[in-house]
C-alpha cells in the first residue's frame, strides 16, 4: 500500500500539466497617451469645467494589445463623449468618479465588442483625475 502512494505521490510532482492543462492568460495593459482634456457642465453658464485624466487599460490577453492600439482614436472619443455628458457634481465627488469610471468602461467594452467580436477589455484605471471649474 506505501508503494503505491509513494509512486502515486512522485507521479503527481513529475506531472504538473495534468493538473493545470491550461496556461495562465496573462493581462495586458495600455496607456491612453497624450492623457485625455475635456469640458464638462458646470452649473454656470458663464464657466467651463475641465478635466485631465490619464487612463490605463487592462485587456483580457496581451494579444489583444495591437488591435487595441488600432482602436485608440475610438476609444478617446467614446471616453470624451461620456465625460462631456457628466455635470459638475459627478466630476467632483468620489462617488461620481467611480460612476464615471464604470460607465466608460461598460461603453468601451459596447464599442470594441462591435469592432472586434470579442471581449478584449477587462478594466480600466485613473492613474490620474484632475478637474478644474
Amino acid at each position: 500500500m506505501r508503494r503505491i502512494l509513494l509512486i502515486g505521490c512522485i507521479w503527481l510532482l513529475l506531472s504538473p500539466k495534468t493538473l493545470f492543462a491550461e496556461e495562465p492568460i496573462e493581462v495586458g495593459y495600455l496607456s491612453l497617451d497624450p492623457e485625455i482634456v475635456t469640458n464638462y457642465v458646470t452649473g454656470n453658464a458663464a464657466r467651463i469645467g475641465f478635466l485631465r485624466v490619464a487612463i490605463e487599460l487592462m485587456l483580457n490577453d496581451l494579444a489583444y494589445i495591437p488591435a487595441a492600439e488600432h482602436h485608440l482614436p475610438l476609444m478617446r472619443a467614446v471616453i470624451i463623449d461620456v465625460i462631456g455628458k457628466q455635470d459638475e457634481a459627478q466630476i467632483k465627488s468620489l462617488t461620481g468618479r467611480e460612476n464615471l469610471r464604470k460607465e466608460i468602461l461598460n461603453e468601451l467594452q459596447r464599442v470594441l465588442k462591435t469592432e472586434l467580436g470579442e471581449d478584449v477589455l477587462k478594466d480600466l484605471f485613473f492613474t490620474k483625475y484632475l478637474y478644474n471649474s
